[in-house]
């Protein structure tokens, strides 16, 4: 069992907004969260006195050097996150690093060498995964509720209007697909449960040669087909379906579900509600760092998983880009 009563102490490298969702769960159920840095002290000081944080530092590199702290969680920009990340391992920090957890394959390998030298925890933060209604979506995937599985269909969008927005700019890793493409078929690959086989693909591209909307279709073997759209140019919309011989599953809040969340089964003998408690939001993730790093155990979300992820993510967007059939 995990040790709760030994606080597990953790620093936030950055002040972004995702931060809100985590300060919390950070700080509960035997977490402390002892410091948070910025590049400006002013920053990270006053930060630090709105959320009540014991710790304020100026740099990410004086975090790091904290003795006191056990874990940092990483939610700058998406193409720092490999840099900071390993930088985290080499201070002997486990690590909770925001998804995507790098922009190509490479990244991932070189934070699974990170962890194995370094002996610590990295973890990409896909909070959905730690709902277990992931895992009931599974069961009635692969248990004939449904018949032989035949393809997937996800969403995530929303409008972004926000000028100047990281996500819109390409030097950080900007694009509806990396930011929130990364969902459905995070979830697609995790109910099929095997690697993608090929995929294709079209975007919308913004004049920075960002994606704004993408549109992917992702070959699985068996003739498993999965659909996924992501954009930054329609109103908000998450759903994923998963379709078989013998009826569907509907799930309306995949990404962010609530602690009773829902599932629709729809056979031909009618449409009946499955009901599954969880955790509240982001506290899974957290807790899941905990566990791994006390216990010595993967975490729910390897970074093997996260290789096969990014590797779809990069075939799409390749896809996206040349028009053609892409293996991944």
């Amino acid at each position: 069992m995990t040790d709760t009563a030994t606080p597990f102490r953790w620093g936030i490298l950055g002040v972004a907004r995702i931060n809100r969702s985590l300060v919390g769960p950070l700080a509960s159920n035997g977490h402390q969260l002892l410091a948070v840095a910025s590049r400006s002290l002013a920053r990270a000081k006053t930060y630090a006195d709105v959320q009540g944080i014991p710790r304020a530092y100026g740099s990410y590199e004086e975090l790091l050097a904290d003795p006191e702290i056990d874990a940092v969680y990483i939610p700058l920009p998406h193409s720092l996150h490999v840099e900071w990340a390993v930088k985290a391992a080499e201070a002997g920090k486990h690590v909770l690093v925001e998804k995507p957890v790098a922009l190509e394959g490479a990244g991932v390998r070189t934070l699974q060498s990170a962890a194995r030298t370094h002996d610590v925890v990295i973890t990409e933060a896909f909070m959905y995964r730690h709902h277990p209604i992931v895992a009931k979506a599974r069961e009635l995937t692969h248990d004939g509720t449904i018949g032989r599985l035949q393809g997937v269909r996800g969403t995530f969008s929303f409008a972004l209007d926000r000028p100047g927005d990281t996500r819109l700019d390409p030097e950080y890793g900007g694009g509806s697909l990396w930011d929130v493409g990364c969902y459905p078929v995070s979830f697609a690959r995790t109910i099929v449960g095997v690697r993608p086989v090929s995929v294709q693909a079209a975007a919308n591209w913004s004049p920075a040669k960002v994606d704004l909307s993408c549109f992917a279709q992702i070959l699985f073997p068996d003739d498993v087909v999965a659909h996924v759209h992501s954009s930054f140019e329609s109103p908000f919309k998450t759903e994923m379906e998963i379709i078989g011989s013998e009826g569907r599953l509907l799930i309306r809040r995949p990404f962010k579900p609530e602690t009773s969340e829902t599932i629709e089964v729809m056979t031909a003998k009618g449409t009946t509600t499955v009901t599954v408690e969880g955790p509240a939001l982001y506290q899974g993730e957290v807790d899941d760092v905990r566990a791994a790093a006390r216990e010595g155990r993967p975490p729910l979300v390897t970074l093997d998983e996260s290789l096969d992820n990014i590797e779809t993510l990069v075939a799409i967007l390749k896809a996206a880009r040349n028009g053609n059939t892409v293996d991944v």
